[in-house]
């Protein structure tokens, strides 16, 4: 890893006496011994914070354990995005389900309304379905989310996994005997003509009998839709115009194949490859505005698990069941992710703008949660994590025009602070008007607590480093953790409970830090944390 020439250039000292020095090449050192040295990590001025959820336990991804998923980011301003200390990464890992991420505050990066800083994170962990997700920021500010992750061996509701192992028979990488297999209830299935010849991406054919999984997600239920790689509103590739919008699914398929040696299968050729998949009747199709019907035309897209962009590939007609109510039936001649939808390509580079206000209890600002829908069909479509401040705008960008929505707002058990109503509804998410809603703050005995934040390193300790990255925090005895800003080692934690333990964390360089203390009429902790060595040995 390498510090970036701008975190070199910019990063600030300050000195007890006042005093103010400059860097040796790329390693700090104190100027004056015995002087205690500061270095303010401020310099960058937008965040993303991504929290790694379980789609079936809801639980963070590796919040027990060691487990990480591994983050690389790909699109048009990949370039602009960096670990939240400022290093330039080819890939990041998260840590107790956080990965915190930065942009590069160079001023080719520096997000607005007219241009935005856009890419996608891709999230893989063996035994876990790929997926990402696009952020386009429009902004600059502390940007909350979420990504939900199937666990192929406990899938959530409405997602159905079939495992073949040891099926069929290949020989110099042509199919014997056609192989056929379909989920339990006949949701979907694939079918493998004898004579087809199967490839790995490099041209290699596969050889022997081969493992197949066959992932199906319902397009109706919110656990599958919540966990749909690459997420609902997203960036399609049709005719090599990349666009903006959002997906209204039919169904979505996920297909993994391999031989007995590990070699991943790509490519089929002399025959096709049938993909057969029902559909729920209640499916709705905005393009006729009501229900599907047979003869419907529905567009099929693929997914590259690897970069997280859909590409438009054919149409198929929807007919009459055998299974359920609907079915569709495609030929490809490659592996990838499979999502049965029609897009939603009307949308905005900026719209609707967002007003909290009302009782804020002790907080100027704090995370509000909860799940937007389709008012056409009432089916999932996004998570939201607002970060409502007084008297500030929280502005929508490249958001779907015209399409009717409403926000269920989700009551944190570890806040007295949530919205008055339990729906929002919204007609148009690009509308330049301002919405405002109304915050309660139900009586509690809380308090506001002061967090001063040092890190130290065991090789130099007469340098302070103080963070800017931000604090999670959650009571001890329960896992919703709450946002709050960090700046300079300055943080503050509101609507807390006075008496009661909370957990306190950071996410700094690829590590999570937690402090644990009990809260009281005082108001002010200390927390030092001491930094890793290899963090430190890039430092000095």
């Amino acid at each position: 890893m390498k510090i970036k020439k701008f975190q070199i250039i910019a990063i600030t000292f300050i000195l007890s006496l006042s005093l103010i020095t400059g860097l040796d090449s790329c390693k700090l050192k104190n100027p004056v011994e015995g002087v205690k040295l500061i270095i303010n990590y401020d310099l960058i001025k937008t965040f993303v914070n991504i929290q790694f959820v379980d789609a079936t336990t809801g639980e963070l991804i590796g919040q027990d354990d060691n487990t990480q998923v591994r983050v690389v980011i790909s699109g048009s301003d990949a370039d602009a995005v960096l670990d939240n200390t400022g290093v330039s990464q080819d890939e990041f890992y998260s840590t107790n389900g956080f990965v915190g991420l930065g942009l590069n505050p160079n001023s080719e990066y520096v997000p607005t309304a007219s241009n935005p800083i856009k890419f996608t994170v891709v999230a893989t962990l063996d035994g876990y379905v790929s997926t990402s997700k696009n952020f386009t920021i429009g902004k600059e500010g502390t940007y909350n989310d979420k990504i939900v992750m199937t666990n192929i061996s406990n899938p959530p509701s409405g997602v159905v996994v079939k495992e073949e192992k040891g099926i069929g028979d290949l020989q110099e990488g042509i199919v014997q005997e056609e192989i056929s297999i379909k989920t339990q209830n006949g949701e979907a299935s694939i079918t493998i003509p004898a004579g087809t010849v199967i490839k790995d991406g490099n041209g290699n054919t596969l050889s022997g009998s081969l493992d197949i999984t066959l992932i199906y997600f319902s397009n109706l239920e919110d656990a599958s839709l919540a966990a749909f790689p690459g997420g609902l509103m997203t960036q399609v590739n049709q005719d090599g115009v990349v666009s903006d919008g959002a997906f209204f699914s039919a169904g979505f398929l996920a297909i993994e194949i391999a031989d007995q040696g590990g070699v991943e299968a790509e490519f089929f050729e002399i025959n096709t490859v049938e993909l057969n998949m029902g559909i729920d009747g209640q499916t709705y199709n905005p393009e006729t505005t009501g229900q599907i019907a047979t003869g419907d035309e529905l567009p099929l897209y693929s997914y590259q698990p690897e970069t997280g962009e859909w590409t438009f590939e054919q149409n198929v007609n929807i007919e009459a069941g055998t299974r359920s109510d609907f079915e569709v039936t495609a030929q490809i001649n490659h592996l990838s992710y499979w999502n049965f939808d029609w897009f939603w390509s009307e949308y905005c580079y900026e719209g609707l703008r967002i007003l909290f206000v009302g009782d804020f209890g002790d907080c100027g600002c704090n995370q509000q949660v909860g799940i937007m829908r389709k008012q056409a069909d009432n089916t999932f479509f996004s998570d939201i994590y607002l970060w409502a401040c007084q008297g500030e705008y929280i502005q929508t960008y490249y958001a779907p025009a015209n399409m009717p929505v409403y926000i269920e707002w989700i009551d944190m058990a570890c806040s007295n602070i949530v919205v008055e109503e339990d729906i929002t509804y919204i007609q148009n998410l690009c509308a330049p008007d301002i919405l405002e809603i109304s915050l309660v703050a139900y009586p509690a005995n809380t308090t506001v607590v002061t967090v001063d934040v040092m890190g130290i390193c065991s090789s130099n300790p007469d340098v302070e480093i103080r963070p800017s990255f931000g604090a999670w925090f959650r009571p001890a005895d329960d896992y919703c953790w709450r946002w709050a800003t960090m700046y300079n080692g300055h943080a503050e934690i509101c609507d807390v409970v006075i008496g009661k333990e909370y957990v306190i964390g950071t996410y700094l360089n690829g590590q999570w830090y937690e402090h644990t203390e009990m809260i009281t009429q005082d108001t002010y902790i200390f927390w030092e944390l001491d930094l890793a060595d290899d963090f430190c040995s890039m430092l000095f």
